[in-house]
């Protein structure tokens, strides 16, 4: 004869007395108070009442008892955003780190695809630098409509533009004569107009940037153009930089061109000191994409990150990786540390390669680590006793 568990069978009956009654919205209001699920868009699952389409009852190993990591749970049912992020080169940051919630609202929002706000005000959330005032100002720009040229979620332009070069342009403003001889009869088509213009607008009617090269502003297109086209071309009239670029780790002759220099400086016009085309980070990650990669899978990141010139020499410089000298370039910052830390220089020398030792020694800045202050290992002991073994 079969014995029957009592108490087994009233925790089973109990249990499948709780999953009938779960995904029912209303059960969830009775802690959740509704007014926060309301909105002119509401997301469908709310709308059906149905929260355990993305929401675990009980436990979960997300955040928001969410039943999977952001995005994946998102593209479960997006699968078309999915698809678009999977075949592009570049991704929007948000998207990179799988965080749809910086943007989207999860539940209900007023403005169309769930926006946590409308235009150009969610996109001056995160990009504050875009947000200036312009004697002259592109249209779409002024309206707020960053998307009439942007893309969300991903694009095959590091800028995320819905086009490349000059076809997203061409769009609105087509190709006639008057263009035509502005550009001294260029093929439109293969221009970069975002070299001279800026898109969002400018000090005068064209949009062009605001720092000149000189013999672009004169007019004199002969002094460059014509002229054999290395890198000797440049530093023909910058003599001064020559110094700069005579050391042992020199960024001369690099980016596969026959002239390095405009692999970061514009030749004709640009909207920063030296004509760099773009700050200074998306400068460097044209090239050095990998060390930023790595980076932005890091715990532990250095501040201010983009601005590196802070830390390295843009030419070169006779220490690795193009620093600035030693702990000197980390003590213009930290200045507490120089003079109290732990000994380096000379005197200092690394057990494990014979060489003096320096902040970056033991932290590493340029990518960040996996720990607080960029250390290389555990500072509670798995870092130091890479040296300190008798202790």
């Amino acid at each position: 004869m079969m014995v029957v568990n009592t108490r087994r069978l009233l925790l089973l009956a109990g249990v499948i007395q709780l999953f009938s009654s779960v995904g029912h919205a209303s059960d969830c209001f009775n802690c959740h108070e509704a007014a926060g699920f309301s909105g002119k868009v509401v997301h469908q699952p709310v709308a059906d009442g149905d929260c355990t389409i993305c929401h675990s009852p009980h436990v979960s190993r997300h955040k928001g008892l969410l039943r999977q990591a952001e995005a994946r749970l998102c593209y479960s049912c997006h699968e078309e955003v999915a698809a678009q992020v999977e075949k592009k080169t570049y991704l929007h940051q948000p998207v990179r780190q799988g965080q749809c919630s910086e943007c989207h609202l999860p539940h209900a929002a007023d403005g169309r695809g769930l926006l946590a706000k409308n235009g150009s005000a969610l996109c001056y959330g995160c990009h504050s630098e875009a947000q200036n005032a312009y004697k002259f100002t592109h249209k779409p720009y002024q309206r707020g409509q960053c998307n009439v040229c942007h893309t969300a979620h991903a694009s095959d332009d590091s800028r995320l533009l819905k086009k490349v070069g000059s076809q997203l342009c061409l769009d609105c403003h087509k190709t006639t004569a008057r263009l035509k001889k502005t550009h001294l009869g260029r093929d439109l088509g293969v221009l970069d107009c975002l070299s001279c213009h800026n898109p969002h607008g400018g000090v005068e009617r064209k949009f062009l940037r605001e720092v000149s090269h000189q013999p672009f502003a004169d007019r004199e297109c002969e002094s460059c153009h014509g002229q054999p086209s290395g890198t000797g071309l440049c530093l023909g009239c910058h003599e001064e930089s020559l110094a700069s670029f005579q050391v042992v780790h020199s960024h001369l002759g690099v980016g596969g061109t026959a002239n390095a220099c405009t692999v970061c400086h514009n030749p004709h016009v640009g909207d920063r000191p030296g004509l760099l085309p773009k700050n200074e980070g998306r400068i460097c990650r044209s090239c050095h994409a990998d060390t930023f990669a790595r980076r932005d899978n890091m715990l532990h990141q250095h501040a201010n990150w983009n601005s590196c010139s802070d830390c390295h020499q843009g030419h070169g410089a006779d220490n690795p990786a193009m620093l600035k000298n030693g702990q000197d370039v980390c003590a213009q910052c930290h200045e507490r540390h120089k003079a109290f830390s732990h000994p380096m220089g000379e005197a200092a020398l690394d057990p494990r390669n014979g060489k003096p030792m320096d902040c970056l020694t033991c932290h590493d800045a340029n990518t960040g680590t996996m720990f607080k202050h960029f250390l290389r290992g555990s500072g509670e002991r798995g870092l130091c006793v890479q040296c300190h073994q008798s202790y």
